[in-house]
């Protein structure tokens, strides 16, 4: 049958004893890097390849001053968003207790403790952005006079990468999360990379260096969707409820992609300071919500409740 077919060519991610168990930390790296898709390997080259970039702007090139005035309507739009987002945080507290007390069902603790760092991420900064703690700088690549913060895109930097790992370790709940973690690794790390470049793109004053950071932030991006779409191809048969995990999947990336070309639009003057900040802060709240009710469903209302090979296979 086609699962057949597809098992049989399915690259294995690193079982836990090849790698944790090795004593040789450099047969260690050789068997997670072979064990990687060409695509996450390039994910790895390009997160270098981006830090190194950033790290000579800092050296060699200019950033621009702050921007000292505050849009008051963009502050009170942050300041609603960190009191929305404690919803869905107690929310998950709660949960993560009442399964701590009861069933302790691993993928569904791991999944939880995720989703409580993932808004924690989203408050704190929220917060800091509402209290005049946003780091603003003037945008070098607007069009017009406006903010880029610098709170917003180091958030983004931590939660983008776990944003990845809600919506792609359901796809992997045949495995142990310490093995699903590591193939979705090369993507959390071009995903925090290309945050520090396209934000640093955006605020050195030297427009060919700022566009060239931007264009491989973008290039970075893209390769991130190639390695997800790799991912999901040699393992979307093997999941439970994979239509659902694949809508999800084919949703977050529409609405990331959407990010791009808002953050686009917005430097090349067809959207408004504040319009961008609002799109970003309602996205941050509905899809992160989304994901975690998602989350939720996958392991409660459709009634897989058991404990995966996953949670045994060390045993």
């Amino acid at each position: 049958g086609p699962m057949t077919s597809m098992s049989s060519r399915t690259p294995a991610l690193v079982p836990m004893k090849a790698w944790r168990l090795e004593g040789d930390h450099r047969i260690q790296r050789q068997l997670i890097w072979k064990s990687w898709p060409p695509t996450a390997r390039w994910c790895i080259r390009l997160t270098f390849f981006q830090i190194s970039s950033c790290v000579l702007t800092h050296l060699g090139w200019t950033v621009g001053p702050a921007y000292q005035a505050y849009n008051q309507d963009e502050i009170e739009l942050f300041s609603i968003a960190r009191y929305v987002l404690m919803i869905p945080l107690m929310l998950v507290t709660v949960y993560n207790l009442i399964e701590w007390c009861t069933r302790r069902n691993m993928r569904a603790l791991v999944i939880s403790h995720v989703c409580m760092f993932e808004f924690s991420v989203k408050i704190s900064y929220y917060s800091l952005l509402s209290t005049g703690y946003g780091l603003a700088y003037q945008n070098q690549r607007a069009y017009d006079l406006r903010p880029i913060y610098a709170t917003r895109w180091i958030g983004w930097t931590f939660a983008i990468p776990t944003l990845l790992f809600m919506n792609l370790y359901p796809l992997l709940d045949h495995h142990h999360p310490l093995e699903a973690l590591l193939r979705i690794l090369p993507q959390q790390a071009a995903s925090a990379a290309y945050c520090w470049a396209c934000f640093l793109g955006c605020v050195v004053t030297d427009p060919l260096m700022g566009w060239y950071l931007n264009t491989l932030g973008c290039v970075a991006y893209v390769v991130v969707i190639a390695d997800e779409m790799v991912l999901v191809y040699y393992n979307i048969l093997e999941t439970s409820q994979p239509v659902l995990k694949g809508y999800s999947i084919i949703v977050k990336e529409c609405v990331f992609i959407i990010y791009t070309f808002v953050w686009l639009f917005g430097n090349w003057g067809y959207a408004t300071s504040y319009s961008c900040q609002r799109f970003y802060t309602v996205t941050d709240i509905s899809l992160k919500s989304t994901m975690a009710a998602l989350l939720f469903y996958y392991w409660n209302v459709s009634g897989e409740t058991t404990a995966s090979t996953a949670e045994v296979k060390e045993g």
